[in-house]
């Protein structure tokens, strides 16, 4: 089982980690031009269109809605199920598969084509990022945290489960 925002800060990671690297050896090979106005005006409207994305996200319109399938998660009984431990940057910090599949998609082309295209997965990057804010925001209202892969044959089922009271810094129970 994992944690829905973990899921997508690991996706976050593992692509701006293969945007570094194809962008090195862009960079490396056949250097970098300065921007044109069009690059830098498409880069205007697709961060635009990632805002409305994000932001259309945290609605609960059909067909766009994150917050939907939030509140339609299969509640999970806290005693019956041991949730994993909040050990994400220490365990598993990206994803290696995500990581080769975008580095497969960006490098060769930016390294004989056009070397800006390595700025294209970073637009993923970003709607991951968006989603896991609207995840964060989510938990913290409703006190309920997301989980993914409750069932293993459907890991892209969601489920939630009460969160645990808040510790001091000591690690004690609050009184």
């Amino acid at each position: 089982m994992d944690r829905y925002v973990h899921h997508q800060l690991r996706a976050v990671v593992s692509i701006l980690a293969a945007g570094a690297v194809a962008a090195t050896a862009a960079g490396v090979v056949r250097g970098f031009s300065p921007p044109k106005a069009e690059g830098l005006r498409f880069a205007a409207i697709l961060f635009a269109l990632l805002l409305v994305s994000t932001l259309l996200k945290a609605t609960r319109i059909k067909g766009f809605s994150d917050v939907r399938h939030f509140e339609a998660a299969v509640p999970l009984d806290d005693t019956a199920v041991v949730l994993p431990t909040d050990g994400f940057l220490r365990d598993q910090p990206f994803s290696r598969k995500l990581f080769v599949l975008y580095l497969m998609l960006t490098l060769p082309v930016s390294v004989f084509w056009e070397p800006w295209i390595v700025l294209l997965p970073l637009g993923s990057a970003l709607d991951w990022l968006g989603q896991a804010a609207v995840a964060v925001h989510w938990e913290r209202r409703h006190g309920r945290t997301v989980w993914r892969g409750h069932v293993g044959s459907r890991p892209w089922e969601l489920s939630v489960s009460s969160r645990p009271p808040t510790r001091t810094a000591t690690g004690a129970q609050p009184a």
